[in-house]
């Protein structure tokens, strides 16, 4: 039986894990992608029985083909032979295995990786899946994600809605434990690949099992900008930095990021205002979303 073996990159959206992803093409996993089905269907399992039946199977199957990010693969998959493919082992984690492999036409055999970004959420499921899959762990500084996330139609709107967004997507205590008891996981932060790529990728590598030639290096470094770091003090207004330090701050804190107001509090129902603001602005998307779908 092959031993299959996989890499998540776990980071909030906006730190990096695409630019990391980048840096990770040569190595035995490929340039890692976002999926967006693993965990969604692990959830909802309960729903298709035993997938040893192969109504069953082909229902999950065509479920997940189904889905947005997974029809951009434009898989040519025959479900009978997939069927016969996954036989006899029908545990969830073999399937998205071999769906996986499947997808990059067996390239390397057995390895590939995942770069979801709001699979940080729900790592304790991966664990469990994957127990045995390395884990790399980025963290950005939250003031620099809230200003990219600011920029996105379907990001919060405001300062608050990213400050308290960022805390809880980086708070998760599965990736905590598995960080203090250092298991099968890397941790960097954007910034430092950043301002030391040679030194940060070479141990990036070692931690994956990979060796990285000094023209490879020079490459990979080539394609850094650490120029692209703590754009939000040139960028934040004193009231968006204080909001969002008020409520990130042991956050920031934790993975070493300064808090530099002197009274990071919000103010008199500050928080509330910024809440309806964020439920009006989703609804406006959405809203929008449906019309432009209808016409």
């Amino acid at each position: 039986m092959d031993h299959y073996s996989q890499l998540f990159i776990l980071g909030s959206p906006r730190s990096g894990t695409t630019f990391l992803s980048r840096l990770l093409d040569k190595t035995r996993y490929g340039k890692p992608i976002e999926t967006h089905f693993i965990t969604k269907y692990h959830k909802k399992l309960h729903q298709y029985g035993d997938l040893s039946n192969k109504s069953n199977f082909n229902r999950l199957m065509r479920d997940i083909l189904a889905e947005r990010p997974i029809q951009q693969w434009r898989l040519n998959l025959d479900l009978k032979d997939f069927f016969d493919r996954v036989s006899p082992d029908f545990r969830y984690s073999n399937i998205v295995n071999q769906l996986m492999v499947y997808r990059q036409g067996g390239r390397d055999g057995v390895s590939w990786g995942d770069k979801t970004p709001h699979y940080i959420g729900d790592a304790e499921r991966l664990f469990e899946l994957f127990p045995e899959a390395r884990y790399i762990y980025i963290v950005r500084d939250g003031r620099d994600v809230a200003l990219s996330l600011l920029k996105k139609e379907w990001g919060p709107s405001n300062t608050v809605s990213c400050a308290e967004y960022w805390a809880r997507q980086n708070s998760h205590p599965a990736v905590q434990d598995r960080l203090d008891r250092g298991d099968s996981i890397y941790f960097l932060t954007y910034e430092d690949l950043l301002a030391n790529p040679a030194e940060t990728i070479r141990s990036l590598y070692e931690f994956l099992g990979e060796s990285v030639d000094p023209d490879k290096l020079d490459a990979l470094i080539e394609e850094t900008q650490a120029a692209n770091s703590f754009k939000w003090r040139q960028t934040m207004s004193p009231r968006q930095i204080r909001q969002f330090e008020s409520l990130a701050g042991g956050v920031l804190q934790r993975f070493g990021y300064p808090v530099i107001s002197t009274n990071p509090r919000l103010r008199f129902l500050e928080k509330p205002l910024f809440h309806i603001h964020e439920k009006v602005s989703k609804w406006l998307f959405f809203s929008r979303r449906i019309w432009l779908t209808a016409h």
